[in-house]
């Protein structure tokens, strides 16, 4: 199939892969490019693959991946990616910040994938621009950078910054890329290659591992879980999160007991311990500090209730 169009030089996307980077997060972003090249009948895209020191980079389930080069030793590209995993350490954070504020300087569209977000913010690219990230780094990301803009969006395009969180959201904000130089016909086209039933829009909200999905609650109750959730260190009272909707506290004890099986207490508890949970994989506070963000008045408290949710103490935890 070809689409056409006028042939001129392919624009340069390259992946910045840092270690232990989510390997399916970066296929889903280059497989659109492929795919369009090979249904415009020409080369609309080229990518090269660049790691912090020119050596392999090692995906997250453990495949090594040869790069093209040392990040910065080439051309500046039109996109760059930088795409990390679950670790959020560079081996030299100091020249990767310097390298990726002289990219922004060449006025290359500065993206990110996954966790690759934290080191654009790292490195000041993001003090103007909303962004997202997965959903499991959220807590650390706003630990470390309480002022920056955080979305829960599948992906964010701000200025000149493009977030993903990741997954098979980088194939949505590919194809959003892709739609924009050559049209929904196209981009639709490449998601009947992969078996794509719809394109999802940056607005879709991601779908986070907590309890439940609050998009399949009643109204009242997912209000309730939301205030919950913006009141991690300083919980609420039943009380007061019933009255705040017009609710008994019976009848708001009945609504969490039909939709979660937990009564709201309990609840409150099981998502901060959840919260807790990802400052503890996701950053460097001490326990303590873990202790008081999630509203727990004491180390020993936090760390009883810790091992009787999930069967080992927050130490453990970290080991």
């Amino acid at each position: 199939m070809n689409l056409g169009g006028n042939e001129k030089r392919p624009e340069c996307v390259e992946f910045l892969l840092l270690d232990l980077f989510s390997m399916m997060s970066v296929t889903c972003a280059i497989e659109p490019l492929r795919a369009a090249n090979r249904l415009l009948g020409f080369e609309a895209y080229s990518w090269r693959f660049s790691s912090e020191d020119g050596s392999a980079a090692h995906a997250s389930n453990g495949i090594s991946v040869n790069v093209n080069e040392r990040f910065g030793t080439s051309d500046a590209p039109e996109y760059l990616f930088v795409c990390a995993g679950m670790t959020f350490v560079a081996k030299d954070q100091t020249r990767l910040n310097v390298m990726l504020k002289r990219r922004a300087r060449e006025g290359c569209h500065m993206g990110a994938l996954s966790m690759g977000t934290v080191f654009l913010a790292r490195a000041g690219l993001l003090t103007d621009a909303r962004c997202t990230l997965h959903w499991e780094g959220q807590p650390a990301f706003c630990e470390e950078f309480p002022f920056i803009e955080l979305s829960n969006q599948l992906y964010v395009i701000d200025m000149n910054r493009y977030t993903c969180a990741g997954g098979t959201a980088s194939l949505d904000l590919i194809l959003h890329i892709i739609t924009q130089a050559h049209g929904a016909v196209l981009a639709r086209s490449i998601a009947n290659q992969f078996q794509v039933e719809r394109i999802r829009t940056g607005n879709v909200e991601q779908r986070s591992g907590s309890s439940v999905r609050l998009d399949t609650l009643p109204p009242h109750l997912a209000q309730a879980v939301g205030l919950m959730m913006r009141n991690f260190e300083k919980p609420l009272s039943i009380g007061s999160i019933a009255r705040t909707f017009g609710l008994s506290v019976r009848n708001l004890e009945r609504l969490f007991q039909r939709h979660t099986g937990y009564p709201p207490a309990r609840y409150y508890k099981i998502i901060r311990l959840e919260h807790a949970r990802d400052l503890l994989l996701h950053t460097n506070l001490a326990n303590v500090d873990i202790a008081i963000a999630t509203g727990f008045c004491s180390s020993s408290y936090f760390s009883a209730s810790y091992a009787e949710h999930f069967g080992h103490t927050p130490s453990q935890e970290r080991q």
